[in-house]
């Protein structure tokens, strides 16, 4: 490995320790009590060494966010043998949900920042919602296609499964894993029926 590589590997790794640290610190304190000292003092580096990765606290959280998607197309990645319709769906939820229980500060985080910040989204972000729109619109006859059907039912899903999926992550201590998992197949079913019933609605 040369000097630059071992040198790009290092700033790509640093970058990473910064991102986990401030998306725990926003887990676990909000967003608004995320400070670029602070984050120096979690992490025993500089304020300064930060601002080298991140232009300032609103670029960290936009790339936090980013990050979540990222991690969440990693894990769809691994789709491609479910072929299309109601099985590529069910699959995408389940990714969905286990991306946030091995991910659940950044998980926390990203919600937590979606909810409250009205960011443009970043290219992760905006290759999940085109595949989910397609995914929806797949499962609709073509006269319920329309962008107006399609961006209401894909807002309806995000909003429904980042709900649940944060409910689970709050519960799950109490649940144990064969509850969860019986939740997780109940959430699934009635998210798959729901949109089965609008494609059938006349």
């Amino acid at each position: 490995m040369s000097i630059q590589e071992r040198k790009e590997r290092e700033r790509r790794e640093l970058r990473k320790k910064i991102l986990d640290a401030a998306s725990e610190i926003v887990s676990q304190e909000g967003h608004e009590n995320l400070t670029i000292r602070k984050l120096a003092r979690m992490i025993e580096y500089s304020p300064r060494t930060i601002y080298l990765h991140f232009q300032d606290k609103d670029d960290l959280l936009r790339q936090i966010v980013e990050e979540g998607f990222r991690r969440t197309l990693e894990m769809r990645a691994t789709e491609s043998g479910y072929g299309s319709g109601e099985h590529l769906v069910e699959r995408r939820l389940r990714s969905h949900i286990e991306t946030a229980l091995a991910n659940r500060n950044y998980y926390r985080a990203v919600v937590s920042i979606l909810f409250d910040r009205n960011y443009e989204p970043g290219p992760a972000q905006r290759e999940i919602i085109g595949q989910t729109r397609k995914d929806i619109a797949e499962l609709l006859p073509e006269d319920k296609r329309d962008e107006e059907t399609v961006s209401a039912l894909s807002m309806i899903v995000f909003s429904s499964i980042r709900g649940f999926t944060i409910s689970l992550l709050n519960l799950d201590v109490k649940l144990g894993r064969e509850k969860r998992n019986r939740m997780i197949d109940r959430y699934i079913r009635l998210t798959l029926a729901g949109l089965r019933s609008e494609a059938d609605t006349g």
